[in-house]
């Protein structure tokens, strides 16, 4: 009688412990499946933004944004390096470093202030940029700006010159930063 008891005992116990493992199975795909949708969507989320003085909206993801977002960003950059006199070039050069990647900081200090400098030691000069054409290339993350930069002295307007600025940048966590600025006389 104890064999018979003892063996239905035994047995109850191998269903339990099988029935355990299928929930202990059940519970771990259930929670691969969490992690994977989860980190889906931390990856692909995409934050709209859509400013009171624009007509269509934006977008920034992880490491990628909108043709719109660049421009806009783009041009906003190439303004505060293109357009200055003597009274705002550091006021204008610090709001770009501003907005400058922590790696490529030093470099792009320097070049912009060997650029102070030249202002400054010709006081009586200002610089003014209009753009004529802004090209976003998401592959190399550049933004190229073609336009036409004016230099004014204290005898007037001095003939316009023709150029491209390059802008490299990077986003990284939903964060614009720039990497490299480059002017080419064209």
């Amino acid at each position: 009688m104890n064999v018979t008891l003892l063996n239905k005992l035994k047995a109850n116990l191998k269903d339990e412990k099988n029935l355990l493992r299928f929930a202990l199975i059940t519970v771990i795909i259930i929670s691969m499946i969490n992690y994977t949708s989860i980190q889906n969507i931390k990856n692909n989320e995409r934050i709209v933004i859509v400013p009171l003085n624009q007509s269509s909206q934006f977008w920034v993801s992880a490491n990628e944004a909108s043709d719109l977002y660049l421009t806009n960003l783009g041009l906003y950059a190439t303004q505060l390096w293109q357009n200055y006199t003597p009274a705002n070039v550091e006021q204008n050069f610090a709001k770009l470093l501003e907005m400058v990647d922590v790696q490529h900081y030093p470099d792009i200090k320097k070049l912009l202030k060997n650029k102070v400098d030249l202002v400054k030691r010709y006081n009586r000069n200002s610089y003014s940029f209009r753009e004529t054409k802004t090209q976003i290339n998401t592959k190399t993350q550049k933004i190229i700006v073609t336009g036409v930069q004016t230099r004014w002295t204290k005898n007037g307007k001095k003939p316009a010159k023709k150029i491209q600025l390059i802008i490299g940048y990077q986003i990284n966590n939903a964060t614009f930063s720039i990497t490299s600025l480059k002017e080419k006389k064209l």
